[in-house]
């Protein structure tokens, strides 16, 4: 059985009306970010973790990281915020020994839910060690991430502190939304996922198109 997960999240936000906790957020990237920001920001005071070890190859990675960079200067003056960026040190090769095992898999297979446990473990992680009230990723927007898996990764750690806060951020047109702000940034927009894997499938995607 499904869970709805953007009621929770509406729960919570019900819950904190007025106080303006502490979130560690993940963030894949630039336009994936930035409706969530946008909704998120009215209720908490919001850093940004980014934490991205699979993405392939480095100069993907850094392109990335500097649009998301260039995207939140903007969007502090715009919506007069405060947010903060930081880089967990890119490391694909300890991604790598993870994932490549799975490298079989499909997109969408456990592969990705093991990707995405090993991003969110180390955003609760920094999270626990910094002492934020709140933490959560914005993986859920994309309608190609399975968010009943990021939610229940979320989960296991929900006993200890901080606290996870769950979302589904796809909903409420929120895709639709994150595409129009990514327009109206003119931010890059990519055409893989961002892993190895990905890419490759891209690339095989592409090449199809000119048989």
């Amino acid at each position: 059985m499904k869970i709805n997960y953007d009621l929770k999240l509406q729960e919570e936000l019900k819950k904190i009306a007025g106080t303006k906790p502490n979130l560690l957020l993940h963030v894949c990237c630039g336009p994936c970010s930035s409706h969530v920001l946008k909704e998120l920001s009215q209720y908490f005071n919001i850093t940004i973790y980014y934490s991205n070890s699979n993405i392939y190859p480095h100069d993907e990675y850094q392109r990335r990281f500097q649009e998301l960079l260039y995207f939140i200067e903007r969007f502090n003056a715009d919506f007069h915020q405060h947010i903060l960026v930081i880089e967990d040190p890119y490391n694909h090769s300890e991604w790598l020994s993870h994932l490549y095992p799975l490298k079989e898999f499909p997109e969408g297979s456990v592969r990705c839910k093991l990707c995405y446990s090993l991003r969110m473990r180390r955003t609760f992680d920094y999270a626990k060690i910094n002492h934020y009230d709140y933490w959560t990723t914005v993986l859920s927007v994309s309608p190609h991430k399975n968010s009943q898996w990021i939610n229940e990764i979320g989960d296991q750690w929900q006993s200890e502190t901080p606290k996870f806060l769950y979302a589904d951020f796809k909903k409420n047109n929120g895709y639709l939304k994150s595409i129009q702000m990514t327009k109206e940034y003119k931010m890059y927009r990519q055409n893989y996922c961002g892993c190895m894997f990905s890419y490759e499938e891209m690339l095989k995607r592409e090449s199809q198109k000119y048989e």
